[in-house]
């Protein structure tokens, strides 16, 4: 068709010229000019559907290193409180002290305090204390319920308990155990230490003794 044709056709007609001229340049525009961005945006959507796993993944290792940052820290938590319960073997003398201590701000007379042989366990160890003591009943009772407070872990055992013949306020019964002072090595606290997150869910904890008898 001639272009000098085009004035004389129907309205119709040149309207379906327009058209498809409009179309043809339409199609050649977005065919030659953004064909290289199409290239890019499926390279992109590629690069994308790769890393959609990877991401997912990489949420799962972190939500299980928060969580073993949470068991880690409660490891932690409960080390330093078994650490606080159990002395070091160089604190021993300090703790054998401070029950002697407070069997005499409770009154009671000390007839004899003599070490015995040692309670030798895996992750700690005891120094047991033959005691023997005079006292009153109810100094007696105070005596082992401060015991059951003390911030570090001792026990009673063998207790035996007799009547004085002989009686005064302050002195009405005879009695004698053995009392356990636990204790734990330093090699052994360190081996107890947590040594990092990954290794926190692996710890043990420390078996606590007897409580003291009241």
């Amino acid at each position: 068709m001639k272009f000098g044709k085009l004035p004389h056709l129907p309205w119709y007609l040149r309207l379906v010229v327009f058209i498809a001229i409009a179309g043809a340049m339409y199609a050649g525009f977005w065919y030659f000019t953004t064909r290289g961005t199409r290239a890019d945006t499926k390279t992109m959507e590629d690069e994308i559907a790769l890393l959609l796993p990877r991401n997912a993944q990489a949420q799962i290792a972190s939500q299980r290193l928060n969580e073993f940052r949470a068991i880690y820290k409660a490891r932690e938590e409960e080390y330093s409180e078994l650490k606080a319960l159990l002395p070091e073997q160089r604190e021993l003398t300090m703790v054998l002290q401070g029950i002697q201590d407070r069997a005499h701000n409770n009154n009671l007379v000390l007839t004899h305090f003599t070490p015995k042989e040692e309670v030798l366990q895996d992750n700690y160890s005891g120094k047991k204390i033959e005691v023997g003591v005079v006292s009153s009943f109810a100094n007696l009772r105070a005596f082992f319920e401060q015991l059951a407070h003390y911030q570090r872990i001792v026990s009673v055992t063998n207790f035996e308990l007799k009547q004085l013949d002989k009686q005064s306020p302050t002195k009405t019964v005879d009695a004698r155990f053995d009392l356990t002072a636990y204790y734990v090595s330093a090699e052994k606290l360190q081996n107890a230490a947590p040594a990092s997150p990954a290794k926190a869910g692996s710890g043990g904890s420390v078996p606590a003794p007897a409580q003291p008898a009241k």
